[in-house]
């Protein structure tokens, strides 16, 4: 594992999907029956979600960057919110965000995939930070959710 955790094979895995979607799409599908999603609406929707991914996850490479150079545990900022905002901001809106400015059928699919892939990799990564962490990485996990913010977020604790 490197500095991206186990988010290149993630990244890897969802856009080889989404390629593959794409050309199936694009060869097969489309000559039968094009985007499921309309222009009007996949459009800017799509492009407000690719956005905003793209704002999170610089805040996230930032903050985990500095953390890792400093040799301590990212929890500020979006790590403050989720153990993840990297595969957060990959999950939650940059592949729904390429799959609804694509709008095709298995392009739209992709997001799923994305989802099993993090379900798939993130033990690994964890198992990993535990070993490195300790207790402070338990208490952090504990405390904070993987991609979605924990209720009662802001409580202390």
């Amino acid at each position: 594992m490197n500095r991206w955790g186990m988010g290149t094979l993630l990244y890897r895995a969802t856009i080889c999907y989404a390629l593959l979607a794409v050309l199936y799409d694009t060869v097969l599908i489309a000559a039968f029956c094009g985007r499921l999603v309309p222009e009007h609406l996949g459009y800017p929707l799509g492009t407000l979600l690719c956005a905003c991914g793209v704002v999170v996850y610089a805040g996230g490479t930032l903050t985990v960057y500095s953390a890792l150079d400093d040799g301590r545990l990212a929890t500020r900022g979006l790590y403050a919110l989720v153990r993840h905002p990297l595969y957060a901001a990959w999950v939650w809106c940059l592949v729904p965000g390429a799959a609804l400015l694509a709008g095709t059928p298995l392009v739209l699919t992709t997001p799923l995939v994305a989802a099993v892939c993090y379900r798939l990799c993130i033990p690994h990564e964890e198992a990993r930070l535990m070993e490195h962490f300790g207790e402070a990485y338990r208490a952090y996990r504990d405390r904070v959710g993987g991609i979605v913010p924990r209720p009662g977020l802001g409580k202390g604790g």
